[in-house]
């Protein structure tokens, strides 16, 4: 009996060790395994060089910081009025650059808001555009941004020559007056028919040059002299040189608008200037106030008292034999001002002095002479 028990605890003892032992293996076995697959993913990441990710993934992008952005509100103002200017053109410019990169314009209000820029960027500011009253010289602001809202405030003045403007409801201007300080210069007694060349020296005086009439007339004005043949006058053609001499009572007539371009375009260019002279003829009374309004004056060729041309006399052209029949109360004056409330020219008038037409007379003299008339400009 005993012996039995023996056995039976001895066989007990023996499944126990068994049990133990592929305990103790299968320990062993996922050990193993377990070391395999880490030699493995260490392989496999050395090899794809991600550091520590596999080579069949993408890491995970590093979110980048949202750089602070601000604002600028530009308010233009007329400088005269503090009334806002509406319309205006505001450019802003990194600093260093040539080309805008960003251009605004500002509303009802006289203000303009950029779009977003960033913080430590430098600009500047600059008007680069208006209604044509104003002038835009000088207006620049640089400006870094440094705050989520700036504000830059300019202002625009009228241009010289702009007297008066109207103001719509919705703040828009026009010119409605202009004045142009023309020097006046009187053609007697030196130059008994020499309006022409007496108006063009006023103009570029205006310009800032010193020109001289009696010098503009010996010197620079192209002229042709009087010559008769089979009882016939020869004289010149009034649009290629000045028929005779303006010195001379008589002796003296006109010329049109080319001999008087011609001994423009001469002086200039013997004093260094860069002034431009150009024939107007045929242009029509709007064409005209035009010039005027953009600060231009405007050398025009009508008669002594607005009235109708009077045909008088006759030559036949030194080159053509053509036969001329010349009006005998031409006249020549400086237009440098437009009042459009009143309907009336601001004229400067080498026999009279300054005075104002009526318009409408003006130009109905203007155009029964034949529409003649020049303009110099920078």
């Amino acid at each position: 009996m005993k012996k039995n028990r023996r056995n039976q605890r001895g066989r007990i003892l023996q499944v126990i060790i068994a049990l133990l032992l592929i305990v103790l293996a299968g320990i062993i076995v996922i050990r193993l395994m377990d070391t395999e697959e880490q030699e493995t993913f260490l392989s496999e990441t050395h090899t794809s060089g991600t550091n520590g990710i596999a080579a069949n993934q993408s890491p995970a992008p590093t979110p980048t910081p949202k750089p602070k952005q601000g604002t600028v509100i530009v308010s233009v103002m007329e400088e005269a009025t503090g009334l806002p200017v509406v319309g205006a053109e505001v450019s802003l410019t990194s600093l260093g650059a040539v080309e805008a990169q960003e251009k605004i314009v500002t509303g009802a209000d006289g203000t303009a808001k950029s779009g977003l820029l960033n913080y430590g960027d430098s600009y500047v500011i600059s008007l680069t555009g208006a209604a044509s009253a104003y002038s835009l010289d000088g207006n620049e602001i640089p400006v870094t941004i440094e705050a989520p809202t700036q504000k830059a405030e300019m202002s625009l003045s009228l241009k010289e020559h702009v007297k008066e403007i109207s103001r719509a409801e919705d703040g828009t201007v026009t010119i409605s007056k202009v004045y142009m300080d023309i020097p006046v210069i009187m053609q007697k007694p030196e130059l008994p028919n020499g309006c022409e060349i007496t108006s063009l020296t006023a103009v570029l005086n205006y310009y800032g040059y010193t020109a001289d009439k009696l010098d503009m007339a010996d010197n620079y004005l192209p002229k042709e002299g009087w010559t008769r043949k089979d009882g016939k006058l020869y004289g010149a053609n009034p649009d290629k040189a000045y028929a005779g001499d303006p010195r001379l009572q008589p002796g003296g007539f006109f010329s049109f608008a080319p001999p008087i371009i011609a001994a423009a375009e001469s002086y200039i260019a013997d004093n260094g200037g860069s002034h431009t002279a150009t024939d107007m003829t045929g242009s029509t009374r709007e064409e005209i106030v035009e010039k005027l309004m953009q600060g231009i004056p405007v050398v025009a060729w009508t008669t002594l008292d607005l009235s109708a041309p009077k045909i008088g006399y006759s030559w036949r052209f030194h080159d053509t034999g053509e036969l001329f029949n010349a009006p005998i109360n031409l006249h020549v004056v400086v237009l440098n001002g437009y009042d459009a409330d009143s309907g009336t020219l601001h004229v400067m008038n080498p026999l009279v002095g300054q005075v104002t037409y009526s318009a409408d007379a003006f130009f109905k003299s203007y155009e029964l002479m034949g529409s003649h008339a020049l303009i110099v400009e920078p």
